[in-house]
Order: C-alpha cells, then sequence, then structure tokens
C-alpha cells in the first residue's frame, strides 16, 4: 500500500517539477517506508512505499524494459500472471510489477487480467505515454488536475492542494450534492480542478494531453445457478478471503461482530487453524444507549485476541477535525470516526486489517433494498430551502434499469458505482493510510462479483431479510450466533449526542461561510433548533456540521488540535 504521484507536461519546466516535488511530504503518511522518483523530460513520478510484499526487494518505480510503474495496492492473482506473461523478464518479486508485465505482452488490454486493488501510472519511454489506471471497484484512488502546463495525478487531494500548484475553487453543485447524499459521486470531486480517475478506468496522456480514456467495466453474468448450497458459499468466499490473506507482514480484522466481518473471520479462521487472529472493534459508550453487541464472546468462540476500543461521546467531538483533516475529500459517513480511533490502534501491532466493506452490496444486505423506492432521495429532501434544486445530477443515469438486470441488481449496481468507491472505500483507505495501514476488502473481488452479484434475488432477500444466503450459511456453520439479528456496525448513536450541543451549534454554526452558500442564518438555525425534538433534522445538521469543520482546516487552515467546538468558536470570536 502506497502514494503515488506523478506530472506530464506539455513541455519541459523545471520550475514547475520543482514544485510539484514537495508533493513527497504530503504523501508520506501512504507510503513511511520509502520513497522512490523517476524523472525525464516532462514526465515526473513519485513513489512513497508500505512494504508488504518483497519487502527488500519491491522499492518502486519499477523501471524494467523500456517501462516505469508506480503502484498503490496489491494484485492477488500475481503468481498466475507470472506463469503466463513468459516472454517478460521480472526483476522483482512485487505482486506490482505483473501489472508492466500484462501491459508489456497485452498493451491496455492486459489490465482486465488484473485481479485485485490499486491505481497505478506506467511510463512507456518508447512511446512517450504515460497510462493511469484504477481497479474495477474503486478501492485504491487517484486522482488528476488539468493545468495549462499539463497533468497532475496523485493518490489523494490534499497531496494536489498543498503543492499550490492552481488555485483550486469549491464546485456549488457538488457541494449540494454533499449535502444530500453526504458524498460527491461520479468523476467529479469538490474542487472543480480535480477529477477522480473512474473505477476500471484506463487514461492514457502523451505530453500534458488525454489521448484516451476508456473503461473496463464490472464482470458481466456468466452462469445461471438454480440452487445455491454451503459449499458454494464456502468454495468462493475462502478462496477470496486466502488470497486476499497474502502479506509478508502480520495483518488482523476490523470486526462489527455483523455478518460481513464474521464471514471474514469465520474463513481467516479456518485458513489459519494454529494461528492466532488478531481482531479490533468499537465499543460506543452511551448513556442512552448500549452500543455492546456482546461481541467479545463471538470472538472468544473462535480463540481470537479480542481488542475492544471504548468510544465515548467526547470521542465524537474530539476526533471530528483531525478526522475532516484526514478524510481528504468530504464525506460524513459518521463511521470515519470510530474507524480512525480502530486504526489509531491497530496501527500499533499491524500494517494491514481486513474489513467487511462490500458485503452489503454484493449480498443485498442494506434496509433500502427492501423497498426498491427511489434510490437518490437526499438528506435535505423535505424541506423547503435545498427541495427545488437540482441535485442529483447524473445519479438517475447510474440506476442501470434495463432488462439484463432485476430491480434489486440496479440498486446494487448503483451502490458499487457510486456508494461504494465515493464513500466507504474513500472511508476505509483515508482512515488506515493515516496511520499507515493498508487496509483490504475480501467481500469486493472480481470474482466473487461474477459469482454472486447476479444471483436470483430468492437467494439474496427472504423472508424479510437481506443476505438471506449468507446468514443462513453462518446460522449453520457457527454455533450460538444469531445470524439472523438486526444489522450490526460501527453506527454512533450520534441521534441523542448531536442535539446535546443544540444550543451551541446555533451559536456557531450560522456564521459558517460554506454554509451560506446555500443556506441563511435562519435556516440554519431552525435546522440546530429542531434536531432536539426532530429526529429526521439530525442528517441534514450531521452534513452542516462536518462540511463546516472540513471547510475550516482543509481550505481555511484552521488548526486542528482541540475539539470541534474549541475550533469553531475560536474562528468565528
Amino acid at each position: 500500500m502506497c502514494g503515488i504521484a506523478g506530472v506530464s507536461l506539455k513541455k519541459k519546466n523545471l520550475i514547475f517539477l520543482k514544485r510539484f516535488s514537495k508533493i513527497i511530504d504530503h504523501l508520506a503518511h501512504r507510503g513511511p517506508d520509502s520513497h522512490g522518483i523517476y524523472e525525464k523530460e516532462n514526465v515526473k513520478l513519485i513513489h512513497t512505499r508500505l512494504s508488504i510484499v518483497d519487502i527488500d526487494g519491491g522499492a518502486q518505480p519499477i523501471k524494467n524494459e523500456g517501462l516505469v510503474l508506480i503502484a498503490n495496492g496489491e494484485i492477488y492473482n500475481d503468481l498466475l500472471i507470472r506463469k503466463e506473461t513468459k516472454k517478460y523478464k521480472y526483476k522483482t518479486k512485487s505482486d506490482s510489477e505483473s501489472i508492466l508485465a500484462v501491459y508489456k505482452e497485452y498493451g491496455i488490454e492486459g489490465f482486465k487480467k488484473l485481479r485485485g486493488m490499486f491505481s497505478f501510472a506506467i511510463y512507456d519511454e518508447k512511446k512517450n505515454v504515460t497510462i493511469l489506471g484504477r481497479d474495477l471497484f474503486g478501492i485504491k484512488p487517484l486522482y488528476f488536475s488539468l493545468m495549462n502546463e499539463g497533468i497532475v495525478f496523485s493518490s489523494e487531494i490534499q497531496s494536489i492542494k498543498k503543492t499550490n500548484l492552481q488555485n483550486l475553487n469549491i464546485s456549488e453543485n457538488q457541494l449540494l450534492e454533499f449535502f444530500q447524499l453526504q458524498y460527491c459521486s461520479g468523476k467529479k470531486t469538490i474542487f472543480k480542478e480535480i477529477q477522480r480517475v473512474r473505477p476500471g478506468e484506463i487514461i492514457v496522456i502523451k505530453d500534458g494531453k488525454i489521448t484516451i480514456s476508456e473503461i473496463n467495466n464490472l464482470p458481466k453474468k456468466k452462469e445461471n445457478y438454480l440452487r445455491i448450497d454451503d459449499d458454494f458459499i464456502f468454495k468462493n468466499v475462502k478462496e477470496s478471503v486466502e488470497v486476499h490473506l497474502r502479506s509478508d507482514v502480520p495483518y488482523c480484522l476490523f470486526y462489527s461482530g455483523g455478518i460481513d466481518s464474521t464471514l471474514i473471520m469465520y474463513f481467516m479462521k479456518i485458513l489459519n487453524l494454529n494461528k492466532k487472529i488478531c481482531a479490533y472493534s468499537v465499543n460506543f459508550v452511551s448513556d442512552e444507549k448500549k452500543y455492546n453487541h456482546s461481541i467479545k464472546s463471538i470472538a472468544n468462540r473462535f480463540n481470537i485476541e479480542f481488542n475492544q476500543i471504548n468510544f465515548k461521546e467526547e470521542d465524537f467531538w474530539s476526533l471530528l477535525p483531525f478526522a475532516a483533516k484526514n478524510i481528504d475529500e468530504p464525506i460524513a459517513d459518521y463511521a470515519i470516526l470510530p474507524t480512525f480511533k480502530m486504526a489509531s490502534e491497530a496501527s500499533k501491532n499491524f500494517k494491514v486489517a481486513l474489513s467487511g466493506e462490500g458485503g452489503d452490496e454484493l449480498f443485498a444486505g442494506y434496509g433500502r433494498y427492501k423497498s426498491l423506492k427511489n434510490r437518490y432521495k437526499g438528506a435535505f429532501r423535505k424541506m423547503k430551502f435545498l427541495r427545488q434544486k437540482n441535485w442529483d445530477f447524473s445519479l438517475k443515469k447510474s440506476m442501470n434499469l434495463n432488462s439484463e438486470l432485476s430491480k434489486l441488481q440496479s440498486f446494487q449496481y448503483f451502490d458499487y458505482l457510486n456508494w461504494l468507491p465515493n464513500n466507504l472505500l474513500v472511508k476505509l483507505d483515508r482512515c488506515l493510510m493515516a496511520y499507515g495501514m493498508e487496509g483490504r476488502t475480501p467481500l469486493i473481488d472480481k470474482k466473487l462479483f461474477a459469482k454472486f452479484f447476479y444471483l436470483d434475488d430468492k437467494f439474496k432477500q427472504k423472508k424479510g431479510y437481506g443476505k438471506y444466503l449468507i446468514r443462513s450459511f453462518l446460522r449453520n456453520k457457527i454455533k450460538n450466533y444469531n445470524s439472523f439479528s438486526k444489522k450490526k456496525g460501527f453506527t454512533l448513536p450520534i441521534e441523542y449526542w448531536i442535539p446535546k450541543k443544540s444550543k451551541y451549534l446555533e451559536e456557531f454554526l450560522p456564521k459558517n461561510e460554506i454554509l451560506k452558500i446555500f443556506f441563511n442564518e435562519d435556516e440554519i438555525r431552525f435546522i440546530c433548533r429542531n434536531a432536539i425534538n426532530n429526529k429526521k433534522m439530525i442528517r441534514p445538521l450531521w452534513h452542516m456540521i462536518f462540511i463546516s469543520i472540513w471547510y475550516l482546516v482543509n481550505i481555511k487552515k484552521v488548526r486542528t488540535n482541540g475539539n470541534f467546538f474549541d475550533i469553531i468558536s475560536n474562528v468565528n470570536k
């Protein structure tokens, strides 16, 4: 797991390249072990390394046969690719080098052979082109900016911003979408000048200009399964967990006690019968509601070293500035807060953590899949002052309601294109990389997608339950585990914590500049005041809270030491 950055200029510019080189400092947290640089004429590539596989020999950039590679991620079918690519002569044992091998033998079509999580840049010295690529699911991030001088790209938005190579401006369209969805969808980001490389996208750049941009789509339906049994689930999920365990350093599990992380725990134990597995979880401590799900007893049943981290109300407010600073692009997913705290503890002993992200999308676990009503309703949809504004943009096009997909599959596909890469996976990547950790997601895998996504709806939803086949599997495999209990996760009791601070929020939020773009002071006060007795106001208010502190620490560059109220009150004095 690493940080990558690069630039392709229209013509050589030594002053620009020198300024760009400062990006190393802003990517150091993604690769604290070492860094490497490649430069030729108008092209420069930078890599910061977190050593996971081939620790001694896998330094980057990797230079071989006129090709130069910088990559972030893991290629899980590296060993298979090495057997298939006979013409290419490998120089390292790094799994990343298989990216060069498939390009050397098959061109950009070869990237379709890769199985893993990755973003990369290849410089082809002979053709004088730079190629950017990202995995099918967008597990690993990559952003780029089109400038007068050429194209700059990086693993994180803030690293581009901090180089001060250009002025960045907030996109009001994307800000509006953030207020409604809690994230920005598609290829556009919160900044007008910065775009995402989309999941599965390959971009070819020559002399600072994009010449090719194409998408490798998610796997299509190949087989019809009339019957799904425990053996089918066991074989396929076990194989995915197994390849995701490839590592030359120790790994742990982020465990919520829910279906997905329990499924991964089950297979981790099967694959490591004689090895003690370490799991980390969060216990939300609240006077109003007890969030301890007795997951410790489940972990004990598997003989797992269990670390439960308490998360209190004061943690919520004290972590907000740090989270807003390190999440990179604004995402009002309150699960980032306990995930940051969990990563801070786990990173003391581990470089790799497995997580259950992707299980709800693959097996249809979300409650919203039950009704299958309009997917793109926003947090402010019932409030007159934002209701009339057109905020959904291209979301309707993402629904993919066509004859090849059932309505349930269309909703799942929407989440694969939007919710998963632009919310959940950003959360996992930034929370772990802030502490130099790699996050792995065995349930987000192209082989698993091909096997499970196109299953008939009856295998996913039954008797009012989502993820029915996985729940049944766990019921049969784990004694005394209630796999049909209510969904669990790293869910904070914000419905209790935020209303307590209503008066403070009502005093300070109306003064925040970014909120004034769409709201007047009376509207902000109305939401703050009514959150005390109206739970429907909690989510809109939370979005306002998060974007306010994100704006202050990232745009206004205020200090991040102190809790949310220390910072927002000092700014508004």
